[in-house]
């Protein structure tokens, strides 16, 4: 009787076909509703079972497909040797893409969540599948989201180098140049900008420090100390360069680069009056 009945169902291929895939893919997007009905801004583990549930219907979709057409695709097989060198060559980027995802997986390069770069990509990890891999865009600069998503095809992986900024994600170097006239001189000045900007940065300079040191407990490598520091230099044009460098907070980068910019200028505001009052 199961036999009987298991012949029927192949008999009816297509139409058990499409009843499976439409059902795996109505009941995705129940899934996903759900997970999005629970809050507005997603979490990390909410993008992974979004990314768990995508990977899922896939593979539930592939097994049904071949399984149920397995003899026909063998008779099809067996049927385009003669065409096999273009069937390659029109498949060339689709295999590059599960070959990528391949390495990803287990190079363990980066997981939901970790933020990475590629090429001229940054941005927040937030899906990834055996074709593509999302990412939320990150500003550079500020390292502020950007609103933009971008859909990478995992060919990219195989080509270029990723590089995973997940240990820079709370705290970042971050060094900005301030240019001036060479009618003030800066080095007289260092001690007294030195200890404006670390004032500035003390309500978190302990923590930072902290943070410096498991970083080089982690990676092995030598860091720069957290400490801020004030260097200058000329240019080409014979202006006179200074250069203020911080490791900070990630969200606070524009914050205080305001407020550095600030001091430095209230000096150099201060010390052209100085000698327009002694000229």
């Amino acid at each position: 009787m199961t036999y009987a009945v298991l012949q029927n169902l192949l008999a009816h291929r297509v139409t058990l076909t499409i009843v499976i895939i439409l059902g795996a893919l109505l009941l995705r997007g129940l899934v996903i509703r759900r997970i999005r009905r629970t809050r507005t801004i997603l979490t990390v583990s909410e993008h992974r079972a979004m990314s768990t549930v995508h990977v899922t219907t896939v593979m539930v979709i592939l097994l049904t497909v071949l399984v149920l057409w397995l003899p026909q695709i063998q008779e099809f097989i067996l049927s385009i040797t003669a065409i096999a060198v273009a069937i390659v060559i029109a498949t060339k980027e689709l295999s590059l893409c599960l070959l990528g995802a391949f390495v990803i997986r287990t190079s363990r390069a980066f997981a939901i969540g970790d933020w990475i770069s590629l090429g001229p990509h940054f941005g927040e990890v937030i899906e990834r599948n055996f074709m593509t891999t999302t990412i939320q865009e990150i500003e550079r600069r500020g390292y502020t989201y950007t609103g933009r998503t971008a859909v990478l095809p995992n060919s990219l992986f195989l080509t270029s180098t990723v590089t995973n900024q997940n240990f820079l994600r709370r705290y970042q170097f971050h060094s900005f140049d301030i240019t001036i006239e060479p009618d003030a001189f800066p080095i007289d000045a260092e001690d007294k900008l030195q200890a404006r900007i670390e004032a500035i940065t003390g309500h978190f300079i302990e923590t930072a420090q902290r943070y410096n040191k498991m970083l080089e407990q982690r990676t092995g490598i030598d860091i720069p100390d957290a400490q801020p520091t004030v260097e200058f230099s000329t240019n080409e044009a014979a202006k006179l360069v200074t250069t203020l460098s911080v490791f900070c907070p990630t969200d606070q980068i524009m914050t205080l680069e305001k407020a550095m910019m600030k001091e430095f200028f209230e000096w150099y505001r201060a010390n052209r009056e100085s000698r327009a009052c002694n000229g």
